[in-house]
């Protein structure tokens, strides 16, 4: 039997937006990057000069594809935008601060919060693994530099881990810019390493 051709996957988490700066939920509020997220998006994009990138894809909300316009020139290449790799949507949550969210007497380390009027932890993963196969299935053996959200990731990556529906803990809050890197032949996906943030250490 002959080998698949095996596509790399960079996930990048956008630079720190307003509603990061104020600890508040954005959901899918176009939040915009503060002069910090576009520094770090600078950063990363520094950092991964070195890296192949066939392409590069975005969600359509501005904080991911400013960060990803910031990455694709250093490559040469067009950022294409899906709406299908946006945030969670938070519903009645979008605005408020974060700290809020331990007061729900659901709310705990490796569990999905959905709030009234937002999506459920499954419309989540359709979503985006749909959108995900897709752009594979077109890019066979390329690499792809793909820039959307925190909490989009952690589904994805606990998806591709088989921890569904409980999420991966990581040891600590998740940076802007963070990368997470996933090898797949188009059938199975292998999580290489998880949220690096090693070119934000000043």
């Amino acid at each position: 039997m002959t080998a698949r051709t095996e596509t790399t996957l960079y996930l990048v988490r956008h630079g720190e937006s307003e509603a990061n700066a104020a600890k508040r939920y954005a959901g899918q509020s176009d939040s915009p990057l503060t002069a910090r997220g576009r520094e770090q998006a600078r950063t990363v994009a520094a950092a991964l000069r070195a890296t192949r990138f066939d392409r590069v894809v975005s969600s359509d909300l501005s904080r991911a594809r400013d960060t990803a316009e910031i990455i694709a020139r250093e490559h040469g290449c067009e950022v294409e935008v899906f709406p299908e790799l946006r945030e969670i949507d938070v519903g009645e949550a979008a605005g408020k601060a974060i700290e809020d969210a331990k007061e729900r007497f659901d709310w705990g380390p490796g569990r999905f919060v959905q709030w009234p009027g937002g999506e459920s932890l499954e419309q989540v993963r359709d979503r985006v693994v749909s959108a995900i196969d897709r752009i594979v299935a077109a890019s066979p053996g390329k690499g792809i530099c793909i820039v959307g959200h925190g909490g989009v990731t952690r589904i994805l990556i606990s998806h591709f881990m088989g921890l569904l529906p409980a999420l991966y803990r990581h040891h600590a809050p998740t940076a802007n810019t963070n990368v997470t890197v996933i090898r797949t032949d188009g059938l199975t996906y292998r999580v290489e390493s998880l949220f690096e943030a090693a070119h934000l250490v000043q």
